[in-house]
């Protein structure tokens, strides 16, 4: 689930108060209960649209309070993101019209820039960097998330240790980490596009989609301004 804490980035982050993760609906009720306590998450933050956070909807414990801020209007055309769709029926789909796997693949680095730039998402944006901090000087943990823990998570990421005055390089450092959590859980899904597709190319282009790219952080602090 690529969950991560935000912590001791250039010394200037306060541990256990800040953790980004993917999305929590792979969890049982009792297992998202557990990790709250282990980790003392009051407050779960879901940059998801209303459409995928219905469709996969957190199992949120008592007592934890759940924010809904999403990062885009609508729900991210992508194989990266759920789109009403089990990971497998997707697959099986490829595999009869493996042609569309590209249609599913959004323009990343347009993506990467409207978050940062579009009115909607820059607002939304500023409030869940808003809520984070404030979150922090009451002492409340606060997870947030969004599917794959990686684009949206990434930017809202960015935002918040740009606020704290973190350099770019360890920003970039941070969001490459990324590769390294989630590396088997890609290998994995590739290894599934790869069985049912049959087709080497479509599994590059995946795997691409899969990780993180360097360049599409670097374009989001450009415009992040």
């Amino acid at each position: 689930m690529n969950l991560r804490d935000l912590g001791g980035i250039d010394d200037v982050i306060p541990q256990g108060l800040f953790l980004r993760s993917g999305k929590l609906s792979i969890l049982t009720p009792t297992e998202c209960a557990e990790l709250c306590k282990r980790y003392n998450i009051q407050c779960i933050i879901d940059l998801r649209t209303p459409v995928e956070a219905a469709e996969f909807p957190d199992p949120l414990p008592e007592g934890v309070e759940y924010l809904q801020i999403p990062l885009l209007k609508d729900a991210a055309v992508g194989i990266t993101h759920e789109t009403g769709s089990d990971p497998m029926t997707i697959i099986r789909n490829l595999r009869k019209h493996p042609e569309k796997l590209k249609e599913m693949i959004p323009d990343f680095t347009a993506l990467y820039t409207d978050i940062v730039t579009d009115g909607y998402s820059r607002s939304h944006l500023n409030q869940v960097v808003e809520t984070l901090r404030a979150n922090a000087d009451k002492g409340i943990t606060t997870l947030f998330h969004c599917t794959a823990g990686k684009d949206r998570t990434g930017i809202a990421s960015m935002a918040l240790l740009k606020s704290y005055g973190v350099g770019d390089k360890e920003i970039i450092r941070d969001y490459m980490r990324t590769n390294r959590n989630a590396f088997w859980t890609t290998i994995k899904k590739c290894i599934g596009i790869a069985l049912l597709t049959r087709n080497w190319s479509l599994v590059k282009t995946a795997y691409k989609a899969f990780m993180a790219d360097r360049k599409l952080i670097v374009t989001a602090i450009e415009n992040y301004g």
